[in-house]
C-alpha cells in the first residue's frame, strides 16, 4: 500500500500487486527443485546467492513500481513533478520488470548459479565407458552369438 500525507483521508489508498514480488521466487524455487544434485554444497550455495540477488532485485522493482505510480497515476501532481522522459523511464522500468525481468532473472539465476553447480556429473572410471558395446574388446560376452562346438 502506498500512503502519503497529502492524500485525502477519504480517498482509497493505492497499492502495488504483491504477486509481482513473489512469483519469481516461486518460479525460481520450482526450477531449482528440478535440478539433480540439489542438496550438494555448491547448489545450496547457488540457491542462497540467487535468493539474495532476487531480494535485491525486489527492492529495485518496488522502487520502480512506486516511482512509476507517482510519475504516471497522480494526474497534475505527476506532470508537475516528473518530466515526460522520467515518466516514461519509470513506467518502462516497472513494465519491463513485471513482464520480462522477473521471469528472466529467476531463469538466469537458476541456469548460471544452481543448474550449473548441481548437475555436475562425475566422470566414468578411466579406461571404461558407460556403453559396454563401445569398449575396445567389442560386444560383451553375453551378446556374442554362441558357436557350436
Amino acid at each position: 500500500m502506498i500512503d502519503r500525507a497529502d492524500f485525502p483521508s477519504t480517498s482509497d489508498r493505492p497499492s502495488l500487486p504483491a504477486d509481482d514480488l513473489t512469483f519469481d521466487v516461486i518460479f525460481f524455487l520450482a526450477l531449482a527443485a528440478t535440478t539433480p544434485g540439489l542438496f550438494r554444497d555448491r547448489a545450496v550455495r547457488g540457491i542462497l546467492v540467487s535468493l539474495a540477488i532476487l531480494f535485491a532485485l525486489h527492492v529495485l522493482a518496488l522502487v520502480a513500481g512506486v516511482e512509476a505510480f507517482y510519475a504516471t497515476r497522480l494526474g497534475a501532481w505527476s506532470a508537475a513533478h516528473y518530466g515526460a522522459f522520467t515518466r516514461n523511464l519509470w513506467a518502462t522500468a516497472a513494465h519491463f520488470w513485471r513482464f520480462v525481468g522477473c521471469y528472466a532473472a529467476a531463469f538466469l539465476l537458476w541456469w548460471f548459479l544452481v543448474r550449473a553447480s548441481g548437475a555436475r556429473v562425475s566422470p566414468a572410471p578411466s579406461g571404461r565407458t558407460s556403453l559396454p558395446s563401445a569398449s575396445a574388446g567389442g560386444p560383451s560376452r553375453a551378446s556374442r552369438p554362441r558357436g557350436k562346438a
